[in-house]
């Protein structure tokens, strides 16, 4: 799980997020994808994760977090 950060995908911020809410998914802009590879960081600033789940559709009907 994740608890605080940002992401960014190419250079582009996404937003940042926190296992509080209110956003429950962070969408890419098309223009902001590359042909072949892209390049995610994730900066997490409470507790690191060795793995990042990446949905394809956005989550929005799951509860937030310890709600």
């Amino acid at each position: 799980m994740w608890s605080a950060g940002s992401i960014r995908c190419n250079g582009f911020c996404l937003g940042r997020y926190w296992s509080v809410g209110p956003q429950r998914s962070l969408y890419v802009p098309g223009p902001v994808l590359r042909e072949g590879a892209n390049e995610v960081w994730l900066l997490e600033l409470q507790k690191p994760s060795p793995t990042a789940p990446v949905l394809r559709r956005p989550d929005a009907a799951a509860p937030a977090p310890g709600r």
